[in-house]
Formats: structure tokens, sequence, C-alpha cells
């Protein structure tokens, strides 16, 4: 097993901000899992995946990380229509694969920047879908860190959101199909060509950094409507394609990420009387 020490946590975040990390542990198998358990139990490790829709600050992380990026990952067909992805496969590999093999229901996965374990944390969702959608069954790492299998009727999930009562992490995924859901050939390009018009695919961002107030209110509405879609603090600054996107330019630190969310925080508050509730998590 790989283990780094003092690593900047820069190349562990999509964004590309935070300060060093004492330790990070790269387990690659179950085993390796098991093996730091002890490690997985102290209350302020933290795991990682790909290390979108997450920020480090610029003084770093002081406890162990745990990072699931060097897992061996897994994707393979269940029968003819159901599919099996451990939890380090991306987004987009798992959206591809469906497609390749004429199974709909998972195109809007495509251009999500994350894996698919990260995707279960968060209820990932575009397009009027979400992960949980999809899901049977997962294999999970449970408060006491041993490897269990849950059916998706032992969670509650919402928009951008899991209950995580007795889970530590997502290990695997069981994904059932839709019977009565139609393949459609130009979806996954339909979906993947409005993310390139509408959204900073090649640049630094952790994805949205807003949840959405309401289902026919979205954040990035509000930001536009408000004047604020040019705003920048030091390196970070709101995306003109997606106004829910802050994007570093290089230069940007975690201290500015957190003054520009809390400026827009405030002025939207201040103009239309809603709160805005991040969806990136700051550690």
């Amino acid at each position: 097993m790989k283990i780094l020490k003092n690593v900047s946590l820069k190349k562990y975040n999509t964004i590309k901000i935070g300060g060093p990390a004492k330790i990070i542990y790269f387990p690659e198998n179950h085993n390796e899992i098991k093996s730091i358990k002890n490690i997985l139990q102290k209350k302020k490790t933290l795991i990682l995946g790909n290390g979108s829709n997450i920020a480090f600050r610029d003084v770093g992380y002081k406890h162990d990380l745990v990072c699931f990026k060097k897992l061996k990952k897994s994707l393979s067909l269940i029968g003819t229509n159901n599919i099996y992805a451990s939890a380090g496969v991306s987004c987009a590999k798992l959206a591809k694969f469906a497609h390749r093999h004429n199974i709909p229901g998972f195109e809007f996965l495509y251009g999500i920047p994350g894996t698919v374990g990260g995707a279960l944390r968060m209820n990932a969702g575009a397009f009027g879908s979400e992960i949980w959608d999809n899901v049977q069954y997962v294999t999970i790492l449970n408060k006491n860190f041993d490897l269990v299998k849950l059916d998706k009727s032992k969670f509650k999930f919402s928009y951008r959101k899991v209950s995580m009562k007795n889970t530590s992490a997502f290990i695997d995924v069981y994904f059932k199909t839709f019977k009565n859901r139609k393949f459609q050939k130009n979806l996954l390009e339909e979906f993947s060509n409005k993310r390139i018009k509408t959204q900073p695919i090649n640049q630094w961002s952790s994805g949205c950094v807003f949840k959405n107030p309401k289902k026919n209110i979205s954040a990035s509405s509000l930001i536009d409507k408000s004047h604020l879609s040019s705003t920048r603090y030091g390196g970070i600054y709101i995306s003109n394609k997606h106004c829910n996107y802050f994007i570093n330019d290089g230069s940007g630190s975690c201290n500015d990420l957190e003054k520009l969310i809390k400026i827009i925080q405030m002025d939207i508050y201040q103009q239309h009387k809603v709160k805005l509730e991040k969806e990136i998590c700051i550690y």
C-alpha cells in the first residue's frame, strides 16, 4: 500500500487548493482496507475519492486521510442489463459503459467529474436524474469498518443528500435498469454537448458550489439575476459559463474560495431572502 506524508492536497481535489496533508493512505484492495481499520476508525480520518465537490483549507489537513483512488476498478454486466461498478470507477466511464451496452438511465453521469463512490455519497445528479434512482444494492464500510452488503431500501436519500447513519464509505454498487425506459442512442452525445456549452469542463473547479434552493429555482439563476456573475475574490472567480461553478485561476486559495462563498451567500440573502446552502465540502 502506498503511503504519502506531507504532500500537497492540491493534487487531490479538482479545484486544486489546500495545504499539506499529514499522511495519506492509498489502499488498493479490500484486504488493504481491512489492514488500516484502526486508521479508519479514528474520528477525524477523512476518506477521499477523485476529489470533486471538496476543498482543503490552506493550513492543510492535520489528521489521517485515506484515498480510494487506487482501489482496483471494476465494471461489468450482471446478466444482460444490470451493472456492477466499484467505487473508484469514474462516472463518465460508467455512463459510456452503459451506453455501449445499450442500457438507458446512466447518460446524465457522463459529465459529472467524480467517481461512483463519491456520486453515491452525495446522490449526484443532472438533467432530472440522480444516481440513487438506479441503485439496487451497495457494499459499504460500516461504522465498525466491516464490509457489508445493503439493499437500497436501507438508505434515505434526497436532493444531493444520503443518510450515512451506519456508513463510512461506499465500496461498490449493483445497478438495476429500467425496463420501461427506452435506450436513446443520441442522448449521451446530447448531454455531453450541452455540458460543453454550459459548463467550464476543462477548468479547475469543484463542480457546483451551492445546492439549488428549490426544484424550480437554481442557485446559478439567482447569482445571475443578482448581477454577481463576474464576481471574483483573489484567485477564485465565478465562471461566465455557469454561475454555480467557481474557478481557480491557478493562484486561488481556500481563503479566497470561502470569502467568495460568503459574499455570494450574503448578497443573495439580501436581494432574495434565500439562504444558499453549500454543496462543496471544505475541510
